[in-house]
């Protein structure tokens, strides 16, 4: 497992060029989503590495933790990409299709956040899926100084 330095950041999809993004700051469980960019708080996450469990990933703009809860069939039957006021883990793994980027994988059940359809529309939805060597998982860290009034 490998990580990065804990910050701030927009996290970009590789492929659709879009950023991981609560939607509308929806509220516990706000759906996740990637967005075209408002550059707002949604937009950016906390991360930081813990002892036991990887890494959490913080909404900088609601204070809810990245999350996946099977309960929530929304999405897809297996459960739905949601925000949490439970910290929740991941991990980083380095993705070797896409230099640079990483895997944002779920402790639990192993599988990497991707955007539903590698579409780049606004809202598309974020899944969970199998890992692939692919660019459709890669993600991008990058560093994002929070301004006054975008949260």
């Amino acid at each position: 497992m490998s990580t990065i330095p804990t910050g701030t950041y927009v996290i970009m999809n590789a492929t659709t060029h879009t950023y991981l993004n609560v939607l509308a700051f929806q509220p516990v469980p706000g759906d996740i989503v990637n967005s075209v960019g408002n550059y707002l708080g949604n937009d950016m996450w906390n991360v930081l590495k813990t002892e036991s469990c990887g890494i959490t990933i913080q909404s900088y703009g609601t204070g809810a933790f990245l999350a996946f809860d099977p309960s929530n069939k929304t999405d897809t039957p297996a459960g739905s990409v949601v925000t949490s006021t439970s910290i929740y883990p991941w991990n980083l793994q380095k993705n070797t299709a896409v230099p640079y980027a990483w895997y944002i994988v779920d402790n639990y059940t192993g599988q990497g956040l991707s955007v539903k359809n590698n579409s780049a529309a606004n809202a598309a939805q974020v899944l969970e899926a199998r890992l692939t060597q692919n660019g459709s998982q890669a993600w991008f860290f990058i560093p994002k100084e929070p301004l006054a009034g975008t949260n």
